[in-house]
């Protein structure tokens, strides 16, 4: 099923892959595998994440930048400013679009 990517999962997944010192764009399907297999339990990932993000903070690399939640379809464009923290279903859902983990069974 198809929905579209959240800026702030967006967000997430680079951090998480930043803190190992990877990106996630124009790579081969091989390094992605192993990509996959950097990806730590989801504790520990929102661990890394969060502590990634502080870091970005206190360096102010989100001085005077907003994140923009313009869909298809809006008649007004909002912005707001960056998280503070993150959740841990922001970053199991990130995780889940993007392929690097598989989704869980869902109660319908």
């Amino acid at each position: 099923m198809y929905r579209t990517r959240k800026p702030v999962e967006e967000l997430a997944l680079d951090l998480l892959l930043d803190s190992f010192g990877e990106h996630r764009y124009k790579r081969t399907p091989e390094h992605y595998q192993h990509l996959c297999k950097l990806i730590p339990p989801l504790k520990v990932a929102l661990y890394l994440v969060n502590k990634r993000l502080k870091e970005l903070h206190e360096k102010g690399a989100f001085q005077g930048r907003e994140i923009c939640d313009f869909k298809a379809g809006d008649r007004v464009v909002l912005y707001r400013a960056y998280p503070k923290t993150i959740s841990v279903e922001t970053l199991r859902n990130a995780l889940t679009s993007h392929g690097f983990r598989d989704p869980r069974w869902r109660k319908r």
